[in-house]
């Protein structure tokens, strides 16, 4: 039996059950942080510290504390000191802004011998930070300790977690842009001089599927809100809308007049051309850049209609630095792009990670 149409009570979507679609649920639970009291917010902080043990990540608080660090931006000081006394290392985002007498309870049980977190504990000393992690992650790297064996990358890949890593000679290296500004959807006017567009058609066809390619995201770099990318121009990213969410990643080759290319899709298998009227769905949504810069976690709020350029990723699967495949340097992450922000009937995110020296772009799918 067929199911009922019917709309969502908030926008008019339509949808086949009571109540609101989840573009709305998402938007109203974003509103409801970026709105709430300061006095609510140290109430919910104080209750985040109460709660502090091994099961935390199952209880109500965990959602408040990532609605609290994405669409709030709180420090994370207090909340670090309660999770290291707890010997609570997950979620490593509670060490944020771990002060070093945090830091310090970290790296004294990382360096036990039979230390049975070390996995968790080295992405807690990542996001973290400090010259004193830095030093540890070093020290570990040429002298590992026997719980090394149990891990799959060295120290220098763990800190990628923290969005940074360092070279040989020790000198650290940022990952991640100092700021970031979400694309979120906007009326067709709105979009128009939006410095960043999203989802563009384009005429050329994917060699694999025939499918019309889109641009993904079109920035504008001349913009001063997103100086802080060093781009120039107009830069557009062009990928095949069948084939990257069915390959493990896209490469491109970015130019600042805006005649960007793909050099490389390699689909898991056959990818049949997109319909004509998913096609148009997903192009024909519209989004425009935020006036004022978000929270740098603004991401890690669980809100997939939103779009994000700097700032942290919130990866479904592991964190995915690529190297450059030109000049062998880890690549700078750059922007989020969920597929549901476009599309009904598309799940998983498009990471986006650069390098700017060579002009590369590695556009990663992650499956939810």
């Amino acid at each position: 039996m067929a199911q009922e149409e019917k709309q969502c009570i908030e926008c008019g979507k339509a949808i086949y059950f009571e109540g609101i679609c989840y573009e709305c649920r998402m938007r109203k639970n974003r509103e409801k942080y970026q709105s709430m009291p300061e006095t609510e917010v140290a109430r919910k902080i104080e209750a985040i510290l109460q709660e502090m043990d091994d099961s935390f990540y199952k209880k109500k608080e965990y959602d408040d504390f990532f609605g609290l660090l994405a669409f709030r931006g709180i420090s994370t000081e207090k909340i670090a000191e309660a999770a290291a006394s707890a010997g609570v290392y997950w979620p490593c985002e509670l060490y944020r802004n771990a002060a070093p007498s945090a830091r310090e309870k970290l790296i004294t049980a990382l360096k036990k011998k039979d230390c049975q977190n070390a996995n968790h504990i080295l992405q807690c000393l990542a996001i973290a930070g400090g010259a004193d992690v830095l030093a540890v992650f070093r020290e570990l790297e040429a002298n590992p300790l026997p719980w090394s064996k149990f891990l799959h990358v060295p120290p220098s890949v763990y800190a990628h977690a923290g969005g940074w890593t360092f070279d040989k000679d020790g000198n650290r290296i940022e990952l991640n842009f100092p700021e970031c500004y979400p694309a979120i959807p906007a009326a067709i006017d709105a979009a128009e001089n939006s410095a960043v567009s999203v989802a563009v058609p384009r005429e050329d066809t994917c060699p694999h599927c025939a499918s019309r390619l889109i641009d993904i995201l079109t920035i504008d770099g001349n913009d001063k809100r997103l100086a802080f990318l060093g781009l120039s121009g107009k830069t557009g990213i062009p990928v095949c809308p069948q084939c990257a969410p069915m390959c493990e990643r896209t490469m491109v080759r970015y130019r600042p007049d805006g005649n960007s290319s793909v050099t490389q899709v390699q689909p898991f298998g056959k990818c049949e051309k997109m319909h004509d009227e998913e096609y148009a769905q997903m192009t024909s949504k519209r989004f425009a850049l935020a006036e004022r810069p978000a929270p740098l976690f603004f991401a890690r709020g669980n809100d997939e209609s939103i779009i994000t350029i700097g700032g942290f990723a919130d990866w479904i699967q592991d964190f995915q630095y690529d190297p450059c495949p030109d000049c062998g340097k880890t690549m700078r992450y750059l922007a989020s792009v969920p597929w549901a922000a476009l599309s009904d009937y598309s799940e998983g995110t498009l990471f986006l990670d650069i390098c700017s020296g060579c002009q590369i772009i590695s556009v990663i799918h992650q499956q939810t």
